[in-house]
């Protein structure tokens, strides 16, 4: 893996930082709007944060998305020379995948296959949680 697709995220970690430093030194507020945050800033590190943040996303879409490999030409399990992978087992290699999308609150799962369908849907509850936690202690400060 190639260490330039760390930089986006890197990035955005260091605008949430500078964001959270803004926000002890009295520099920005956070308000939640249903469950979307939003940050008001008067000061400079508020506005180096949000800066770094949109960047950070910026960049991570598209280093991310930028080195992946082109898809190989042929039936799945095989790769760009057309030999098709084979497991011990002997049956084709597949890849596996899934997501999670919010819909505002509410998590959308999406996978491959069931067992992956079930660990985005594992995944999305203890995200929702997360937000909803995040969203009382919020509140409550």
């Amino acid at each position: 893996m190639r260490p330039i697709r760390f930089v986006g995220p890197g990035i955005l970690l260091t605008g949430l930082v500078a964001l959270a430093v803004a926000v002890a030194r009295g520099e920005a507020s956070v308000y939640l709007i249903f469950i979307v945050p939003a940050v008001v800033g008067t000061g400079p590190l508020a506005f180096l944060g949000i800066l770094l943040v949109f960047l950070g996303f910026f960049l991570t879409f598209f280093l991310w998305t930028a080195g992946a490999p082109a898809p190989a030409m042929g039936p799945p399990g095989t790769d760009s020379t057309g030999i098709m992978e084979v497991t011990p087992q002997g049956t084709p290699k597949t890849r596996r995948w899934g997501g999670v999308v919010f819909l505002g609150p509410i998590p959308l799962v999406f996978g491959s296959d069931p067992q992956m369908t079930r660990w985005m849907l594992i995944l999305g509850a203890i995200l929702f949680l997360a937000l909803v936690l995040l969203t009382i202690a919020l509140l409550i400060a």
